[in-house]
C-alpha cells in the first residue's frame, strides 16, 4: 500500500497537491461551520436516570431556554436606574417567543441585599419553530437588556452560554495558531537550517487543522460537540502533522546521501519513516478506541474525532509531502555524513550511562514517578462552574457579579425530582423536606416537579448528597431525579464501571500492534510499564496543580478544587497514544540496527562458505588435500547438496528481519548495542518532536479554559516525561535488565510473527552511492 502511494505520488506531484488543496479549502470553508453548533452541556450518558428524565421533561414541560442579565456597578434603587429596568422588562416581556419575565423589584430574591445589583431571568417558550426563531428571540432581548445605562450589564445562559463559548473558541484557536505557527517554524529551521525544508511541515500542520475543523463538523451533524474539543482536537491535528513531517523528512535528507535521485530518495523515505508513521498513527488510533468503550456521546465523538485527525495526518504524511518533496525535494540539501562517533554521541553517552547503572537508574526514577503520580490517589472529578472559563467571557464576568452581590447558592441549577403518577404525599413530602425552600410545580399527566436548590456550588459535595439522599429516600416509587449534580453523578458512576474496560481495550490493541511490531512478548509490556509511569506523574502533576491549587495562577488558572470530569480519560487516552509514538520511533531503529547486524552475519557465514566450498572443489580437481581438510574439520557438505534445514536458516537470516534467538546468541552485546543505536539515531528527532508538539499544546492553554489548561498541561508533561526521562533513561536501563529476553517470545508466537508479523528492513543503500555511518562500518 505504502509503494502504490508513494508512486502515486512521485508520479503526479502536482495533482496530489491540487487534491489537497481543495481538501484545505472545504476543510477551511465548510469545516469551520462547527463553531455555529459547539454546546456547553454536561456530557450526558444515555440510558441513565438522569438522561431518561431529562428526556421526559423536555416532552411534557412547556417552558424552554433561559438566560439571566445582571445589573450593577450603582445602586439600584435610582429612580432613574429603576425606571430603565421596569420599561426594558416590559420590551422584553412582549418580544416573541418569550414567556415570562419577572419584576426583580418586586420578586424576592431578584435584589441584592446591598442593593448594589439586580437580576433579570428571561425564560423563553418551549418548541418555538426552529433554531433561527429562538436565536432571534435571544439576541432581541440580550439588545434590549444591553441598553440599560449601568456600570456593569452582563447577560449569559441557556443558548446563549453556548453561542460565546463558541465565539470564544474561535478566537483562542486562531490565536494558538498565530502563536505556536511562528515558534514552530523557528525551531524547524534550527533543526534544518533552511527555510524549505522548515516550511513542508507547517504545510502539513495545516492540512491537520483543516481535517480537525472537516472532521468536528462531519460529528457535528449527528451529536453534540463539546466547546472543548475543538481545541483538543486542533492542537492534537497540528502537533501530530508536524512530529511526522519531521520524521519523514529527516529521514528523507538521509536517504539523499545515498542517491542524488530524488524520486528514489522519496520512495526509500515512504518505505521506512512512511511505514513508522503508520504504524505510529495506528497506536494513537487504539489508544482512542478506549474512549468508544464509554457510553457517553461527547467521549464517543471526540475520540472518533480525534482519530480521524489522526488518519488524515498519516495521509499528508504519506501522500501529500511526499509530492511536495518530488516538486521540491532536489532544493533541500542531504544531511551531513557524520561517523558514528559523531552521530547522536549525547545520546548514545545517556543511553550507555543507563545500560552501565540500569539499577541506580531504576531505583532513582521509578520512585521520583510514583511521587509525582501520588496526587492522582485523591483525584475527584466534577462538572464546575463559571470560574473555569477566562474572567474577560461574559458567563464569567456575570458568575463573578452574582458572586459579589448575592448570597452563597443564587444561580446554581437545582436538583430536579421529577413525582411520577402513584408518588405517595408522605415521599413527595420527605423530599421537600431535604432543602428549607423547595419550589413546585404540576406538569401535564400527572407528573409533578420539585425543585432542590442545594447550597454551595452546583456540582458540589451538597448538590451530589442531596441526589444520593432522594434515591435512598424514594424506594420503589416512580421517582426520576435530573439536573446538572444528578448528571453528575451518573456520569462519576459510568467512569467507575466503565474505565476497567477502556483499559483494557487499549493495552489489549497495544499489546498486539507493538508484538507485530517487534515479535516480543516482553517488550509490549515493557513500554506498557513504562508508559503508565509517565502518564501517572503527568496526571499526578495537573492534579497537584488545578485542584489543588499549587501554582495554578502562573499558567492563568486557579485551584477549583477537583478537575473537569473529561480530563483524565481525554488526557490518559491522547498522552498513552503520543508515547507510543515515540516509543515508535525508537524501536524502528532498534529494529534497522538489529536487521543490520544479522545481514551482516549472514553475510559473513555466507562468504566463509563460499570460500571453503570453492576451496573444496580446487581440492577435488586437483586431487589435493583441501577436501580432506574440510572433512578433518568436521565441515558439512555445503551447496545444493547441503542440509535444507541450514539453507531455510540461512535464507531467514538474510531476509531482514530481527535476529532468531540462536543468531541472538551469536552476537554478544548486539541488541544493547542496537539500544545505543536506536537512541543515536532517534533521539533527536524525538526530542524536537516532544519541544514541537510542546510548544503547540502550550499556545493552545494561553485561551483561558481551564479544561484547556488542565488537557494541556497534562500532554505537555506526559509527552516531555516520557520523551526524555522514559526514553532516554528507563529504555535503556530496562533493557540492559532484560538483555536477549527483551526480544523473546513463545515459540509459537514466534511462529505467528514470522508469518504475519510486520518485518521491515531499513533500505540499502544504491550500488556506488555515497555510504552511510552503518554501511562504512560494513565496509571496514
Amino acid at each position: 500500500m505504502l509503494s502504490t502511494l508513494a508512486r502515486a505520488a512521485t508520479r503526479r506531484p502536482l495533482t496530489v497537491i491540487g487534491l489537497w488543496a481543495a481538501f484545505l479549502l472545504l476543510g477551511f470553508g465548510l469545516g469551520t461551520g462547527v463553531f455555529a453548533d459547539l454546546s456547553d452541556d454536561v456530557p450526558d450518558v444515555p440510558g441513565t436516570e438522569s438522561d431518561l428524565a431529562d428526556d421526559h421533561l423536555s416532552g411534557i414541560d412547556p417552558t424552554g431556554e433561559s438566560v439571566t442579565a445582571v445589573v450593577a456597578g450603582e445602586a439600584v434603587s435610582d429612580a432613574a436606574l429603576r425606571a430603565q429596568v421596569e420599561r426594558t422588562v416590559a420590551e422584553v416581556r412582549r418580544i416573541a417567543g418569550v414567556a415570562d419575565v419577572p419584576d426583580p423589584y418586586t420578586t424576592p430574591g431578584l435584589v441584592a441585599r446591598d442593593g448594589q445589583a439586580l437580576l433579570i431571568p428571561v425564560t423563553f417558550e418551549g418548541g418555538l419553530g426552529d433554531e433561527a426563531e429562538e436565536e432571534e428571540a435571544t439576541d432581541t432581548a440580550v439588545e434590549t437588556i444591553k441598553r440599560i445605562d449601568a456600570p456593569d450589564v452582563h447577560v449569559s445562559g441557556g443558548e446563549l452560554l453556548g453561542r460565546q463559548l463558541g465565539e470564544r473558541a474561535q478566537q483562542d484557536v486562531k490565536k494558538a495558531e498565530l502563536v505556536s505557527l511562528p515558534v514552530v517554524l523557528a525551531l524547524l529551521l534550527v533543526v534544518f537550517g533552511g527555510l524549505r525544508a522548515a516550511a513542508l511541515p507547517l504545510v502539513v500542520a495545516v492540512s491537520g487543522i483543516a481535517g480537525a475543523f472537516l472532521g468536528l463538523f462531519v460529528f457535528s451533524q449527528v451529536t453534540d460537540i463539546s466547546v472543548h474539543s475543538i481545541q483538543v482536537t486542533t492542537m492534537l491535528g497540528l502537533g501530530l502533522a508536524v512530529d511526522y513531517a519531521l520524521l519523514t523528512l529527516v529521514r528523507f535528507r538521509e536517504e539523499r546521501r545515498h542517491t542524488d535521485d530524488v524520486v528514489e530518495a522519496v520512495h526509500r523515505t515512504v518505505a521506512s519513516a512512511g511505514r513508522t508513521v503508520l504504524f505510529s498513527g495506528l497506536t494513537v488510533a487504539v489508544s482512542l478506541t478506549g474512549l468508544l468503550v464509554f457510553p457517553s456521546v461527547f467521549l464517543r465523538s471526540i475520540g472518533l474525532a480525534v482519530a480521524a485527525v489522526v488518519v488524515i495526518d498519516m495521509l499528508a504524511a504519506v501522500t501529500l509531502l511526499p509530492a511536495l518533496l518530488t516538486r521540491f525535494g532536489g532544493r533541500i540539501r542531504p544531511s551531513k555524513v557524520r561517523s558514528e562517533d559523531e552521530e547522536g554521541q549525547a545520546f548514545a553517552r545517556l543511553a550507555r550511562f543507563a545500560q552501565r547503572r540500569r539499577t541506580a537508574v531504576l531505583v532513582t526514577v521509578v520512585p521520583v514517578l510514583l511521587l509525582l503520580a501520588l496526587p492522582v490517589t485523591g483525584l475527584r472529578i466534577a462538572i464546575g462552574d463559571a470560574r473555569q472559563l477566562p474572567a474577560t467571557t461574559e458567563a464569567r464576568q456575570l458568575y463573578d457579579t452574582v458572586d459579589a452581590h448575592f448570597p452563597e447558592g443564587t444561580g446554581v441549577s437545582p436538583v430536579l425530582v421529577v413525582l411520577g403518577p402513584g408518588t405517595t404525599p408522605a415521599t413527595a413530602d420527605r423530599i421537600r423536606a431535604l432543602v428549607p425552600h423547595a419550589e413546585s410545580r404540576d406538569l401535564p399527566g400527572g407528573t409533578t416537579v420539585v425543585e432542590l436548590r442545594p447550597p454551595g456550588s452546583v456540582d458540589g459535595g451538597a448538590a451530589t448528597g442531596l441526589v444520593e439522599r432522594v434515591r435512598e429516600i424514594r424506594g420503589d416509587e416512580p421517582v426520576q431525579v435530573t439536573g446538572v449534580a444528578a448528571r453528575l453523578v451518573d456520569f462519576r458512576a459510568m467512569l467507575a464501571e466503565r474505565a476497567p474496560w477502556a483499559a483494557l481495550v487499549v493495552l489489549a490493541g497495544i499489546f498486539v500492534l507493538l508484538f507485530a511490531f517487534t515479535g516480543s512478548v516482553l517488550l509490549p509490556l515493557r513500554t506498557i510499564m513504562t508508559t503508565l509511569l509517565s502518564l501517572g506523574a503527568a496526571l499526578g502533576v495537573v492534579v497537584w496543580v488545578f485542584q489543588d491549587g499549587h501554582g495554578a495562577g502562573l499558567l492563568g488558572g486557579e485551584g477549583l478544587g477537583a478537575l473537569s470530569l473529561t480530563v483524565p480519560p481525554l488526557v490518559v487516552s491522547i498522552a498513552f497514544g503520543l508515547a507510543m509514538d515515540y516509543e515508535i520511533f525508537i524501536l524502528a531503529r532498534m529494529r534497522e540496527s538489529l536487521s543490520a547486524d544479522s545481514r551482516r552475519t549472514s553475510a559473513g557465514r555466507a562468504s566463509r562458505r563460499t570460500v571453503r566450498a570453492m576451496a573444496g572443489r580446487r581440492g577435488a580437481l586437483d586431487g589435493g588435500p583441501a577436501t580432506m581438510a574440510g572433512s578433518s574439520a568436521g565441515e558439512e557438505p555445503r551447496g545444493r547438496s547441503g542440509n535444507p534445514a541450514s539453507e531455510r536458516a540461512g535464507r531467514r537470516d538474510a531476509g531482514g528481519g530481527l535476529p532468531t534467538r540462536s543468531t541472538a546468541r551469536q552476537h554478544t552485546g548486539a541488541e544493547q548495542e542496537a539500544v545505543v543505536t536506536g537512541l543515536r539515531r532517534s533521539g533527536r528527532v524525538v526530542t524536537c518532536a516532544a519541544l514541537l508538539l510542546a510548544v503547540v499544546f502550550g499556545a493552545f492553554m494561553t485561551g483561558g479554559f481551564s479544561p484547556i489548561l488542565q488537557i494541556g498541561l497534562g500532554l505537555t508533561l506526559a509527552v516531555l516525561i516520557d520523551a526524555t526521562v522514559v526514553r532516554m533513561l528507563l529504555v535503556p536501563a530496562t533493557m540492559a535488565l532484560l538483555g536477549r529476553r527483551a526480544w523473546w517470545a513463545p515459540r509459537p508466537l514466534r511462529r505467528a510473527h514470522e508469518r504475519f508479523g510486520l518485518r521491515e528492513a531499513a533500505p540499502e543503500p544504491p550500488l556506488g552511492a555515497e555510504s552511510s555511518p552503518e554501511s562504512q562500518e560494513v565496509d571496514r
